[in-house]
């Protein structure tokens, strides 16, 4: 079964090299048992991983994009073959000269097609892939270009100082929110530059309204309600590296579970209705699915649901983002989907990757 977004979208690329969903909220929203099955959208393979830091029995991990799964089998093949530090200087957390060395140690962990990717693109190997995708580069455009003519450095420091919350409301206020920054920030978040720059302009098919201003809304939640401080999306979109805070699955904390469970990862280039299509595994004890029903039109997305429902264990959680298009499970299937509405508000509230406008976390009944 095709999905409706590969008529449109370029998966040629890799898109994201980084996971900009948070994790936490993922986790908490999922609720993920031991022994249990899961599937997950891959996207930069950050979240699929960070499943792994809990006893389950496996996270199958999909994606139309073979180029996102090129990151995901390496990223995979990292944590099976390195040691923490090693993985952070090959990732591109910290600086390494020796990338492509540490390569070689593990291509044998790769498929083939993998293989002649990365060997094809060792620049992307040199640089740290969580650094290479079209996403990260359009921080990279508003950290340079953009907030350099808004904010000093000295200012920029100063956001992710810790602050109580009327310190941080009356820096965003007087200090970060002046007119400059909003002009830009309505230009550079906008639907055409989004489009062009950051995300694919397919993906806001079914966007209506404006897009910026969405956006800002979030950002001046993110920057005054939650503490800047411990918030590891802000401090790479702000820096380009990360600094004091680290990525769920890159948390020192984490990574012995992590590698240890990390053979339960399969990886699959599929949408999942193409996967659940020819599906005979166990049932599922929850879905991951990022963003995905912002692509397609409402009638699609409750021919998936459908699947999900059919493929799923009792109270099993389906758990996604609505960035710009508002879309819950229909209307026609409410006797069989519970949205967790208290729960999902609720941690939407601690979202620390504030570009989306809600976090939905539906129990199948």
């Amino acid at each position: 079964m095709k999905s409706e977004i590969e008529n449109y979208a370029d998966f040629s690329i890799i898109r994201y090299a980084q996971c900009w969903e948070d994790t936490s909220i993922l986790l908490k929203g999922l609720e993920l048992t031991e022994g249990g099955t899961y599937i997950s959208i891959a996207s930069g393979g950050d979240n699929s991983l960070a499943m792994l830091t809990k006893p389950v029995n496996k996270v199958v991990a999909l994606d139309l994009n073979p180029v996102q799964l090129h990151c995901v089998y390496l990223k995979k093949a990292a944590f099976k073959k390195l040691d923490y530090e090693a993985v952070l200087a090959f990732l591109g957390v910290t600086a390494c000269d020796k990338r492509l060395v540490l390569y070689e140690e593990l291509k044998k962990e790769l498929p083939e097609e993998t293989q002649l990717y990365w060997e094809s693109h060792q620049e992307l190997l040199e640089a740290g892939i969580i650094h290479v995708g079209k996403f990260e580069n359009y921080f990279k455009l508003f950290r340079t270009k953009v907030l350099s003519l808004v904010h000093s450095k000295k200012t920029i420091k100063e956001l992710i100082r810790p602050k109580t919350k009327a310190e941080r409301l009356r820096f965003y206020d007087e200090k970060w929110a002046n007119r400059r920054w909003q002009l830009l920030f309505r230009f550079f978040f906008s639907r055409r530059m989004m489009g062009k720059l950051g995300r694919d302009a397919a993906f806001f098919k079914y966007v209506e309204g404006h897009v910026a201003e969405n956006i800002l809304k979030r950002v001046r939640y993110a920057l005054t309600e939650i503490d800047c401080s411990k918030n590891s999306y802000l401090e790479y979109i702000l820096f380009g590296h990360y600094e004091k805070n680290l990525p769920y699955y890159l948390r020192p904390e984490h990574f012995e579970a992590i590698k240890a469970n990390i053979d339960r990862l399969e990886i699959h280039q599929n949408s999942i209705e193409g996967f659940l299509e020819t599906y005979e595994g166990e049932g599922i004890d929850g879905y991951n699915l990022s963003d995905i029903f912002e692509y397609m039109e409402e009638g699609e997305m409750l021919k998936i649901y459908k699947s999900l429902i059919k493929y799923a264990k009792k109270g099993a959680r389906v758990v996604y983002w609505n960035m710009l298009v508002p879309r819950k499970c229909p209307e026609a299937l409410k006797e069989q989907v519970e949205t967790l509405e208290k729960l999902s508000e609720q941690l939407f509230l601690e979202d620390e990757a504030f570009f989306y406008n809600r976090f939905l976390v539906e129990q199948i009944k």
